[in-house]
């Protein structure tokens, strides 16, 4: 698979960003040897400043150990190929920042359909996007999911990339789920029950390991063999699919917490707080003929929102007709729906201010007379 005019550009821009933030870190880890902790400095700020002015102000980002942590997004419209350059951005982290092929990378997906969708092309090894994995750890590539053992070798010795649904990671109760849980599968990443000293110690190295909370009596705090710890020990690359979901303070915190040795998000919309470090346009797909569909747009004068929404249910109507004709003439049964995109929908939300599901389904039925079996609203607080 060739990349694109576009994505060579975007892969450009990313190298040129982690070639910034390997010489600082270089810098910041000499401070740390010869002053100490407190002599870090906020290495991936530094180097967005080195990138120019065109860009947003750097949102700082600490992993559970307070330390800097890299954060930046891809901004990809739908149908640009994000997961093509997902994988090939795994390989500029490992040859330009990280300087090595091996590993584990976290890749966490919002939805159970992109996560099979995402697992099965991994897993293909006739897949450009496996054969693109394969290339950047020479052949030693596996694919894991999170009920699926792997041990220190495995990452030592391939590239491991572990899916993970989005709502397995953002919690908030930790002990109810299974990978915060202490589980035999990974035991051998931890120093065993008997040797107090060694756990000690890796509990210093790295303060926000899960523990049974016992710190009295002969054994003193425990660290839990859990794969959420496995995570925090290796401290992986992380793949932010659909970044912009995972913005509350719970999935951040819990993120974060993984001690990622960077964050890389893929979103066509980027939250507020995010770090655009390239943004790629619908023109610039369209201009490599990447939109496969035609688009018609209609630019209205009013700025009345419900003279768009009437707009919009007469070309349904319309639609529906020429659907119905060529159900006659064919015999075939096509259903014409209207996706209608508002900007709330959480029940404690309809303040006036925005608009709202309510406001438009009202709309819809009292005004409009769209029966109510027609309209269905898909709601999250």
């Amino acid at each position: 698979m060739e990349p694109k005019d576009y994505q060579i550009k975007c892969l450009d821009r990313i190298k040129e960003y982690l070639q910034y933030l390997y010489d600082l870190k270089q810098i910041s880890d000499r401070n740390i040897a010869r002053d100490g902790a407190d002599a870090a400095i906020d290495f991936p700020a530094r180097a967005w400043g080195k990138l120019g002015t065109n860009y947003h102000v750097y949102s700082s980002r600490r992993d559970g150990m307070g330390r800097p942590l890299p954060c930046f997004c891809v901004k990809v419209p739908t149908g640009g190929g994000k997961t093509f350059l997902a994988v090939k951005t795994i390989d500029l982290i490992n040859t330009t920042y990280l300087k090595k092929q091996t590993g584990l990378v976290l890749w966490v997906v919002p939805t159970t359909q992109i996560y099979t969708q995402t697992l099965k092309a991994l897993r293909d090894r006739e897949h450009p996007y496996r054969q693109q994995l394969d290339l950047a750890s020479g052949g030693r590539t596996q694919i894991l999911e999170k009920t699926e053992r792997f041990s220190p070798e495995d990452v030592a010795e391939n590239l491991c990339v572990l899916l993970l649904m989005l709502p397995s990671a953002s919690r908030k109760n930790k002990d109810v789920l299974r990978m915060f849980r202490d589980s035999g599968n990974f035991s051998e990443f931890f120093p065993s029950e008997d040797r107090v000293e060694n756990q000690i110690a890796l509990l210093k190295q790295i303060a926000n390991l899960d523990t049974f909370e016992k710190e009295s009596g002969f054994w003193a705090k425990q660290i839990k063999t859990s794969l959420g710890n496995t995570l925090r020990l290796i401290s992986p690359i992380l793949i932010l699919d659909e970044g912009h979901k995972a913005y509350s303070k719970t999935a951040q915190d819990t993120l974060c917490g993984f001690n990622p040795s960077i964050i890389v998000e893929l979103s066509a919309t980027p939250a507020d707080g995010s770090n655009p470090l390239v943004d790629i346009t619908g023109i610039e797909l369209n201009r490599e003929e990447m939109i496969k569909f035609d688009l018609h747009v209609i630019n209205k004068a009013s700025p009345d929102w419900k003279d768009t929404l009437l707009d919009a249910h007469n070309k349904l109507s319309l639609l529906d007709e020429k659907a119905k004709e060529f159900q006659a003439n064919q015999g075939k049964y096509l259903r014409p729906i209207c996706l209608i995109q508002v900007e709330r929908t959480g029940k404690d939300q309809r303040s006036g201010k925005y608009i709202h599901s309510e406001d438009a389904r009202e709309y819809l039925l009292q005004t409009i007379g769209a029966a109510p079996e027609e309209v269905a609203v898909k709601t999250s607080e």
